[in-house]
């Protein structure tokens, strides 16, 4: 099989992409003009591999990005937990849309997007059923944009869309983000909400490059949704102490009540965007919330149907992320 992959160069797409090459398949990595090639370092001599630079918000780019193409995994987004819309909206929804035209235009069948359960309202979940649970969260842009892209994917015709949501934190070597939660554990500056008991989903990056390759490879994944995450429940204290050890620091030691901290985070977010709009703020409510709630998904529907066994533990699986940690 023969597989555009979005989005190649970055944390997911490039693990997808390993794993997609490992299993035989033929991958056509799309990266963006300006994109660094280092996460695909590991691949960059496979001969199953070949690059594309195109801006997926430009109609211009695509023509004839998916000839010859059997099926599409579509990873590129713009992932952000602030920000203006229009920038969500040209990345993850016309960018979506315009990827789909192309893919139709060239016959492609499978289709499979890369979404996430922030589509969700954080309420409370555990071992939630990812296909009832309402994509009710439109007050966070990057949620919005995705409901609005996997609309767009469930109801286009002539193909076969699947969806799959990563657990709430996908993980893995080459995460930009793992460094930054290393660093504060390290530097004491990384708080539990609460008691930090609430309970999540993991997805170590090859998990979940397995459980896609399985989505695009059984037939009966089409018009279905997945959470593709690790085995088992663990709460935010497990999985940040276990990293704390692993680094050689003391866990978590600040902790903040849960609703002052909601309470602030809206107003610094809505303060920071007002006086600073092109600047990250330091908080938001998105991170606020994260640890607020018990963000669990099952992933039955992924076990029974498609034959998914994750590989690793969430344990080793942090084990080998420090081990790949660069010096700083």
């Amino acid at each position: 099989m023969k597989v555009l992959v979005t989005g190649a160069h970055g944390f997911l797409g490039s693990h997808i992409s390993e794993h997609l090459l490992a299993a035989g398949h033929l991958v056509r990595g799309l990266v963006t003009p300006w994109g660094e090639l280092g996460n695909l370092a590991g691949v960059a001599e496979a001969e199953g591999l070949e690059l594309r630079r195109a801006d997926l918000s430009q109609e211009g780019d695509l023509e004839g990005l998916c000839d010859g193409v059997d099926a599409v995994v579509h990873a590129a987004a713009r992932v952000a937990d602030w920000g203006p819309w229009d920038a969500f909206y040209r990345t993850n929804v016309v960018g979506t849309r315009q990827l789909l035209r192309s893919a139709s235009d060239a016959g492609v069948r499978r289709f499979l997007f890369i979404s996430s359960v922030a589509v969700h309202r954080y309420r409370g979940f555990r071992n939630a059923d990812p296909r009832s649970v309402p994509r009710d969260n439109l007050r966070d842009a990057y949620a919005h944009s995705k409901i609005m892209a996997e609309d767009l994917v469930l109801e286009a015709p002539d193909i076969e869309p699947v969806i799959v949501r990563p657990g709430l934190w996908p993980f893995g070597p080459r995460d930009p983000n793992f460094r930054r939660v290393a660093r504060a554990l390290e530097q004491g500056l990384l708080p539990l909400v609460g008691r930090g008991d609430r309970v999540i989903n993991t997805a170590y990056a090859e998990n979940l490059a397995l459980g896609v390759r399985l989505a695009l490879e059984r037939p009966e994944a089409a018009h279905r949704v997945y959470v593709i995450a690790d085995e088992g429940m663990p709460s935010w204290r497990e999985v940040l102490g276990e990293l704390a050890r692993l680094l050689g620091e003391r866990p978590p030691r600040l902790h903040l009540p849960g609703t002052p901290t909601r309470a602030l985070a809206s107003g610094v977010e809505a303060t920071w965007g007002a006086l600073f709009p092109r600047n990250e703020p330091p908080m938001t409510r998105y991170r606020a919330s994260l640890m607020t709630h018990d963000v669990h998904f099952s992933i039955r529907h992924a076990v029974e149907e498609l034959g998914f066994e994750p590989a690793v533990s969430w344990r080793e699986g942090l084990r080998r992320t420090v081990g790949a940690l660069s010096p700083a």
